[in-house]
């Protein structure tokens, strides 16, 4: 019988020839290039990512199977103008985990290119191309969880697509698509969908049937839509909405019921739209975040808001307030607020009154050239301002009131560093919490945090 010391000595006799037999090329299969690549230059390899960007060549390189200590590849191709045709055989026994094939001149991916990735590919990004459908290539792929396909002159989804089952994120659409791709009820995983470009002015009523408890979050960009799609409300469970980019969409084309039935819904962003007032978002009581940015928009209602407004964040970035919304008093709930790129000038006593829940605050860019002692009066819990140029004239004095404010940002303002002006925050409460900002003194080779910092205890 083996004693315990016997048997360790035999298996480390046994790795040991192992070892050795690997060195003098017998059946062991150990990789000579512990960083191999199965494509020459112009490609490169970085590990497990094949990189072949930017060729002038007119045809796929030639790939060769290799060994490698990875289960399989990520194709990093893009930028490549002058390939037409991905052709059979191109990638065969070389099995991808992900194609990133995008920006490129391809038309065609013949059957049988990617023989070998059916058990491996997960996700196809193969936007801005001239594809005039899906190829079959890569509709027979059954485990693709992300397609990216926007910017291709296709116009519809074939209605068998192996991947029909596990494809989660679904990008699409470009002008070419000028009527609604009903394949996609096909899809009945993805759960995110982002349309392109998309010529129609609207949505068929039924553009979502089939997919009513699947799609949680929707996004259209650069499209032809002059008003939020009815069809949206069949979404049950879709929590985030965004347009980005529609720039018809207007106040005429969201009356007052525009979002009544999307009970779900707790995310808006809308950004480089034509419209003027934020939209009536009384019938969306769990709207948690709110983005309306890079649109003409000065007025705010404040018959929009639920009775009891949930908002924790909203954006109002490059409109055209002159003010700080009086109605943003009445969300109680909120943290973040900004305000960057907008007409404000003053924060005045009551601008922030009861938001005691406030927590950062940003004014960038903005002609901002007064904030009132008062103003931070009821927002103790604030821990982040951010002022970056605006025309403040020094270090604002109001938050003196601010005893959590952990970061302060004023870069390109004029701030005078002296016990003069700034030897009051000795005292403030505050200054131990401070952890970081930006912005330089203008009489003193100093950052702003640095004086605060090391100077300013030695004030008088």
């Amino acid at each position: 019988m083996l004693t315990m010391k016997t048997l360790a000595f035999t298996c480390l006799l046994c790795l040991l020839l192992l070892l050795t037999s690997g060195r003098q090329g017998t059946s062991v299969s150990v990789p000579d290039d512990p960083r191999p690549c199965p494509v020459n230059a112009p490609c490169r390899c970085d590990f497990s990512t094949i990189m072949c960007n930017n060729l002038t060549v007119t045809e796929i390189p030639t790939f060769t199977k290799v060994n490698a200590t990875w289960k399989c590849w990520t194709l990093n191709m893009n930028y490549n103008y002058n390939i037409k045709t991905i052709p059979s055989g191109a990638f065969s026994n070389i099995p991808f985990c992900s194609l990133q094939i995008g920006h490129n001149g391809f038309e065609i991916i013949e059957d049988g290119a990617l023989t070998g990735s059916e058990s491996y590919l997960d996700s196809v990004f193969m936007q801005f191309n001239n594809f005039k459908e899906l190829p079959n290539e890569i509709a027979r792929m059954p485990n693709i969880t992300m397609l990216s396909i926007h910017d291709n002159p296709i116009n519809n989804l074939p209605e068998t697509m192996a991947f029909a089952s596990t494809l989660q994120f679904l990008d699409i659409g470009s002008p070419a698509m000028i009527t609604w791709p009903y394949s996609i009820r096909y899809l009945k995983s993805v759960w995110s969908l982002s349309m392109y470009k998309l010529p129609m002015s609207g949505l068929p009523l039924d553009a979502f049937e089939g997919l009513e408890d699947s799609i949680q979050s929707v996004s259209f960009s650069a499209t032809k839509f002059k008003s939020i799609p009815k069809a949206l409300k069949t979404l049950r469970k879709m929590t985030d909405l965004s347009f980005m980019d529609d720039v018809e969409l207007a106040c005429e084309g969201i009356p007052d019921d525009a979002f009544r039935g999307m009970d779900s819904l707790t995310d808006i962003y809308i950004s480089n739209s034509s419209i003027s007032s934020v939209p009536n978002l009384s019938d969306i009581p769990t709207l948690s975040h709110l983005y309306l940015t890079n649109s003409p928009v000065t007025t705010w209602d404040p018959t929009t808001l639920p009775d009891q407004p949930l908002l924790q964040s909203v954006s109002l970035a490059n409109t055209d307030f002159d003010h700080i919304p009086t109605v943003v008093r009445r969300i109680k709930s909120l943290y973040q607020l900004t305000l960057d790129n907008t007409k404000v000038s003053h924060i005045g006593p009551g601008d922030l009154a009861g938001l005691q829940k406030l927590q950062f605050l940003s004014l960038i860019q903005t002609p901002l050239v007064n904030i009132s002692m008062d103003a931070f009066n009821e927002t103790y819990t604030l821990q982040g301002l951010n002022l970056d140029y605006t025309k403040l004239s020094g270090f604002p004095r109001a938050i003196e009131r601010l005893p959590a404010l952990r970061f302060v940002s004023l870069q390109n303002v004029t701030i005078e560093c002296s016990c003069a002006e700034l030897g009051w925050m000795k005292t403030w409460i505050g200054i131990k919490q401070l952890m970081d900002g930006g912005g330089q003194c203008h009489n003193k080779h100093m950052y702003l945090t640095d004086y605060i910092r090391t100077e300013v205890p030695k004030c008088p």
